[in-house]
């Protein structure tokens, strides 16, 4: 039995390559933002700094006092890690440099947290499912 392309199928076909070369170029663009991690640093639930983590950009600070807890951060080439804190088990210390996206370090006892968001994948992320 032979079967005939019609014009519907010929349009379902360029509508598939059509979105599937969309794609492929949508997702080139990510290399040109791959500097766009974001590290947010809390503190007793509140947002109080948002730091670019590129690989030219160093600094440290303190957040918190003597009274209700502090915790020292350092950012540099891309990582950012807790340098020194007052809690009294350093168990913040110990947790190391993070860069990924979704990683965190945690200080339960001076309430503080920093998570690092990669800004580039939230814009350029294709979420879908082939069968």
């Amino acid at each position: 039995m032979k079967t005939k392309i019609n014009r519907y199928d010929i349009a379902l076909i360029a509508a598939i390559v059509l979105i599937n070369v969309v794609i492929l170029f949508s997702g080139g663009r990510k290399a040109v933002h791959a500097d766009e991690k974001i590290a947010y640093v809390y503190s007793h639930e509140e947002l109080v700094g948002e730091y670019v983590m590129s690989d030219d950009y160093e600094t440290e600070f303190t957040v918190g006092d003597e009274k209700s807890g502090y915790n020292t951060v350092h950012i540099e080439n891309g990582e950012v890690w807790i340098h020194d804190a007052s809690c009294p088990d350093k168990i913040c210390l110990s947790q190391g440099k993070i860069s990924r996206d979704g990683e965190i370090i945690v200080c339960l006892p001076n309430q503080f947290m920093i998570q690092i968001e990669d800004k580039s994948e939230e814009e350029n992320d294709v979420d879908f499912m082939a069968q």
